[in-house]
């Protein structure tokens, strides 16, 4: 693995408040490549959805994922696959590193015929598993997993029908696996999307609960027992911890700790600051020192 670089990028939102994928290129819907948990302050991502299919491989050590309210435990060579429109996002309960490949590719990559289009109606129904845990013990896991260490190293355009085949042969498992295990929707996730969809679009904008509530068409109090019984945090902890995120994000691209405070919602750098090391118990500066040097790809 000598030699692969780490890519730090943030997330952009769209109007239904999902997560906008920045793809490795215009009109080709993949994203792919390596990064490691040292990027995110307590070696937590940001929980957050979006329409694509995303897949995950621990590389190097383990670490969780958490999909729709579910601890998933990855071991080091385990693959996850998180189906369209869950809030998910991978982490380490012990604070340890973990490199990871990653390939999230949108559902129109492998086309629109009838065939195509009916699997991916299924697969995107809230019907349908939340994720699929993938390890090289497993029937399919195997072919799983190569599938996603080759697309994570050929993500350019000029490779475009490659990965697309790469993306079909592992959607084909999953959805093998998905057609045996259809579940029972559960509509408190549609709420749970538009709440924090709004959060993800609206969070540089001044915000109270009463606008969280209104966009999931509840009241305050059913608000936070949703929050609180789904992502297992209150509104205001998932807005800031969302901030603080987008804060980072910005951090790790080198704007300062003033700009990088403003812009992503928080009204002081002083309160910045102290909300920052209040979540990640370091402050900006200190994240700064620290990152620089973490991010390297180890050698294997």
């Amino acid at each position: 693995m000598d030699g692969i670089k780490v890519r730090m990028e943030g997330f952009r939102v769209r109007a239904d408040g999902s997560e906008d994928v920045n793809y490795n290129a215009p009109d080709f819907p993949v994203r792919s490549g390596y990064s490691c948990l040292a990027i995110f302050p307590g070696f937590s991502a940001g929980c957050h959805w979006h329409r694509d299919f995303e897949t995950l491989l621990a590389v190097d050590n383990d670490m969780n994922y958490q999909v729709n309210g579910v601890r998933v435990p990855l071991r080091k060579g385990d693959a996850i696959f998180v189906n369209s429109g869950r809030l998910h996002f991978g982490y380490s309960e012990k604070g340890r590193e973990c490199h990871y490949g990653y390939a999230v590719f949108h559902p129109k990559f492998l086309g629109y015929n009838s065939v195509i289009v009916s699997i991916l109606e299924h697969m995107e129904s809230d019907g349908s598993p939340d994720y699929f845990l993938f390890t090289p013990e497993d029937g399919d896991g195997p072919a799983v997993i190569e599938a996603i260490r080759f697309i994570c190293g050929h993500g350019t355009v000029q490779e475009a029908l490659a990965v697309q085949s790469a993306c079909a042969g592992l959607l084909n498992r999953v959805y093998r696996r998905s057609a045996s295990a259809a579940l029972t929707p559960d509509p408190d996730w549609a709420i749970i999307r538009a709440m924090t969809g709004y959060i993800q679009a609206h969070y540089q904008e001044t915000m109270k609960l009463e606008m969280i509530a209104e966009a999931g068409a509840v009241c305050r109090s059913r608000c936070c027992e949703l929050f609180r019984r789904k992502l297992g945090v209150s509104p205001l902890v998932y807005v800031n911890r969302y901030r603080l995120e987008k804060a980072c994000s910005l951090l790790r691209d080198g704007k300062s700790i003033t700009e990088s405070g403003f812009a992503s919602g928080f009204q002081s750098a002083s309160y910045f600051s102290e909300t920052f090391r209040k979540f990640y118990g370091c402050t900006p500066s200190d994240y700064i020192r620290k990152i620089g040097d973490r991010l390297a790809f180890p050698k294997t």
